[in-house]
């Protein structure tokens, strides 16, 4: 036996805080086995103990139990602590844990004891059979809902066992404490904490030389057999790619990488600044300024807004510009010094005295001139966002490289057509990308390979093209959480390393149907701007941990400020719950690996279980999320996993004219296309900033993240955010976009936007149409017999709709409502949550305020 608890210590010493904690379990474990002739207890009835707080025996021996408990046993109960208190997550109503309750950890010693051999004799006493070491080391019949804590011959287990075996048999318990050995458990890493994204090289040269070289990149460790058998699952594996700018070797190179992708994604009036569809070509065609600070007229208002600016970004839903974005004001001439603000005077290249929103830029010549005419942005329409707040705190503001939910391009460029003199009945664009404020067609690829393909012929002539499911609306994943993913898009479409992809909105098509080289721009910034967005971090939640020990907000906390106990109590839910344990009697199917828990898809957040070897092979893989499921576990609206399959051939390959397309095919496709039988799948997202990233799954269909844990409730059929508060003189004659104050329409509770729900027939739901106003479970019969349109021919979903050929106040306004009737916007799946309980909710949702 013993040779055994060598053999097993000898592996986990995988680092140092495993191999320290292996060491002093192996000393206990060799102590323990010595003093107890093998460690035969044989149950029985509890008798008592000596509850004498007489202090820690130091030199291999103990004066009495209280004193062993107080140095052994008390330090490896804290994990247990987190859900086993009175209103802990264990001791809800109908849990079977409510036998098993602790003291506080502010309780005295003396209590703490006492309220422990309690709880053990409410178990029903033993040792080996005290369901206190079957449920912590998880071989009870019914399994541990947090996994096993406690591995069958761990410290804590080892320390456990013989307090246990003292109060089982008194008599023979200072037998035991004589060889127990004095100190206690190494101190385990915190549940709490980590570096919050931001990839690891970003994290690492923080203070480093420009010479000093990188370390790997934890992403590249992602291949077939990694991680295999472990608590979390990888099987979206790696790959690199040919890129004209090879990533970066040093600290020096990723700074300098990075500042030109910043250039890129937050270039507002710089010299080359890209914009859509043209890249930093200097004869982009954008929308005079004369035109642009006219819009107002096609509003329908009588005259220019003292808040024009303001109401620019509000219509079209665009975070404010992070830094100086200028356009010249009626009869302002760009390139003529002024003085905007009564300051002093700006430069000659002021710009004018305008501010545009983030999602547009003034153009300028290669000679620095400004042209006074406005470029848009389509990327900061898809990926960014807004979170204002009256309190002071680093994560408020623009979400630029966020996840994008605000942002209506559509309207944009409706109003641009008319501005430049088009028809109100005519589409200013070619194709549909967006019937939804927040949200847009932006994996369309089959239609976008014929776009970048500059006129393929191959392509255009592949009915695989046109005969293919639509792929819908889906919502914008933030690029915060890029470098923890070896795998790009929700579907595992192609490799993370694969960068042409972040810049196809600024392929120059033009230069691309005209016989020029619009690759040449696209393949020297592609590499440094997914390096940019590589480093970034997700923002921090408005407040800090409650100040009370107990979790509650003391005197000067926020009132958001994140309840300590409870995110530690779903921490461990989050890592080690098996939401298919078979008491759960969990229907929906359960996946091929991990240990059946939130992590075992999305990835180790917490310190403690990424330095277990249990769950990784390596803490360097904390974070990462690398695992594709199939749609019969997800359950999840099925049109884009189901459409991501149209890319490949019946027998499951690919056709050459994907493969070969430069902008998407250059490196290959990713997990999605090598599932057997075409199964459609998607990719778990990293959860990293996840509170901001609202609202949830792939199409944005669920409001908030209790919506996404409890299947039953809080997912509303028809629904729409929260809209901003319009001045009292502008009510009725504006469009304002999303609230996005904090404080005033964000629910910190349910992790959320806030939003009303309405019922079919309310204002913009367009009953028969949109909706069936006799059952409002279901769709309507026209939109069913769409779907099916748009499963056959794809291109159909994209050609312009009734609803798209104008655009008054109220037809945008209608493009805020979230109809989950409607094609490809069901807010079905994720129905393995159903299992838990509402406690459970709320911990993990206070979890999940942390990363």
């Amino acid at each position: 036996m013993r040779l055994s608890v060598i053999d097993e210590f000898a592996g986990m010493a995988r680092d140092r805080w495993w191999a320290a904690r292996a060491a002093a379990l192996l000393a206990s474990a060799v102590l323990a086995l010595a003093a107890c002739g093998g460690g035969d207890y044989s149950g029985g009835t509890a008798t008592g103990g000596n509850n004498n707080n007489s202090g820690g025996g130091g030199g291999g021996s103990f004066a009495d139990s209280q004193a062993f408990f107080d140095a052994r046993v008390a330090p490896g109960l804290g994990v247990c602590r987190t859900c086993h208190l009175p209103g802990g997550v264990a001791n809800a109503e109908g849990q079977p844990g409510r036998r098993f309750v602790l003291a506080p950890e502010s309780a005295s010693a003396v209590e703490q004891y006492n309220r422990l051999k309690q709880s053990w004799e409410a178990l029903g006493g033993g040792v080996e059979s005290s369901r206190i070491l079957t449920k912590a080391s998880n071989t009870d019949a019914e399994p541990h809902s947090a996994g096993a804590l406690w591995p069958v011959g761990s410290v804590p287990y080892a320390s456990m066992r013989i307090l246990l075996a003292c109060w089982d048999n008194p008599a023979g318990c200072a037998a035991l404490l004589g060889g127990a050995g004095g100190g206690g458990d190494p101190e385990l890493p915190p549940l709490l904490g980590g570096p919050r994204g931001g990839n690891v090289w970003a994290n690492f040269c923080a203070d480093k030389d420009d010479d000093t070289p990188l370390p790997r990149d934890p992403r590249t460790l992602i291949v077939p057999g990694v991680n295999e058998g472990k608590a979390v699952a990888f099987n979206a594996w790696w790959m690199a790619c040919d890129n004209l700018v090879p990533r970066p070797q040093t600290c020096g190179q990723l700074r300098e990488q990075a500042a030109l992708g910043a250039f890129v994604a937050l270039g507002h009036g710089e010299i080359g600044s890209p914009t859509s569809f043209a890249g930093g070509n200097p004869n982009a065609d954008g929308l005079e300024a004369d035109k642009y600070n006219n819009l107002w007229r096609d509003w329908g208002l009588s005259a220019r807004p003292d808040n024009f600016d303001q109401l620019v970004a509000e219509r079209y839903g665009s975070p404010a510009s992070p830094g100086r974005n200028p356009y010249p004001l009626p009869g302002e001439d760009p390139n003529v010094e002024k003085d905007c603000d009564g300051d002093g005077p700006l430069p000659a290249s002021t710009g004018g005295c305008g501010q545009l929103p983030a999602v547009f830029t003034q153009l300028r010549e290669p000679n620095g001139r400004w042209r006074g005419e406005i470029g848009q942005k389509v990327c900061v329409f898809c990926h960014s966002g807004q979170i204002d707040s009256d309190l002071d705190w680093p994560g408020k503001g623009p979400q630029i490289a966020g996840a994008g939910s605000i942002g209506d391009f559509t309207v944009a460029g409706y109003d641009f057509g008319r501005a430049e003199g088009l028809a109100n009945t005519t589409p200013t664009n070619a194709i549909t990308i967006s019937t939804n404020r927040g949200t847009g067609a932006i994996d369309f690829f089959q239609l976008a390979f014929v776009l970048f393909s500059g006129g393929d012929p191959e392509l255009l002539m592949n009915d695989k093209i046109l005969f293919s499911q639509a792929i819908g609306n889906i919502k914008s994943p933030p690029w915060w959480n890029l470098a923890y993913r070896p795998q790009k898009f929700h579907g595992a479409i192609l490799p993370t390393d694969s960068s042409r992809i972040d810049l196809a909105a600024y392929y120059d098509l033009i230069a691309g149907f005209s016989g020029g080289d619009p690759m040449a721009w696209v393949d020297q910034h592609a590499g440094p701007f997914q390096t940019w967005a590589e480093t970034l971090a997700s923002p921090t939640w408005p407040a800090g941990y409650c100040s009370k020990a107990d979790g509650t907000p003391g005197p000067g906390d926020a009132p958001q400020c994140i309840n300590r106990p409870l995110a530690e109590q779903g921490a461990i839910l989050f890592h080690a719950k098996d939401l298919w344990a078979p008491q759960l009697e969990n229907p929906v199917p359960r996946p091929d690996q991990g240990n059946g828990s939130c992590a075992s898809c999305h990835g180790v957040y917490s310190p403690r279980y990424a330095h277990d070897p249990a769950y990784l092979d390596t803490p360097e893989l904390m974070g990462v999320a690398a695992y594709v499921l199939p749609m019969s576990i997800v359950g999840t609206d099925p049109v884009y996993a189901s459409a991501m399959q149209s890319l490949r051939n019946r027998d499951g390959s690919v056709s050459p004219s994907i493969m070969n397309q430069p902008i998407a095919g250059y490196c290959g496709l990713g997990e999605a296309s090598r599932t057997p039988n075409n199964t459609p799948v998607l990719l778990a997202p990293p959860l990293w900033g996840i509170w901001a990233a609202a609202p949830y799954f792939h199409n944005g269909s669920v409001p908030n993240i209790w919506g996404v844990l409890d299947p039953d409730r809080e997912r509303p059929r028809i629904w729409r955010r929260v809209s901003a508060p319009a001045r009292a003189d502008q009510v009725g004659k504006v469009v304002m976009g999303f609230d996005t104050h904090f404080e005033r329409a964000y629910d910190p509770d349910k992790l959320g936007w806030k939003y009303e729900t309405l019922s079919c027939g309310a204002p913009g739901t367009q009953p028969l149409l949109a909706c069936d106003p006799t059952d409002e479970n279901r769709p309507s019969p026209v939109q069913q017999l769409l779907g099916l349109l748009y499963t056959q021919v794809g291109i159909t979903w994209n050609l312009p709709r009734p609803e798209g050929m104008t655009m008054t106040q109220q037809d945008i306004e209608n493009r805020k409502i979230y109809n989950t009737h409607l094609y490809s916007q069901g807010n079905q799946g994720h129905a393995f949550t159903r299992v838990l309980t509402d406690a459970e909710r709320r911990a993990l949702i206070e979890y999940l305020k942390t990363l």
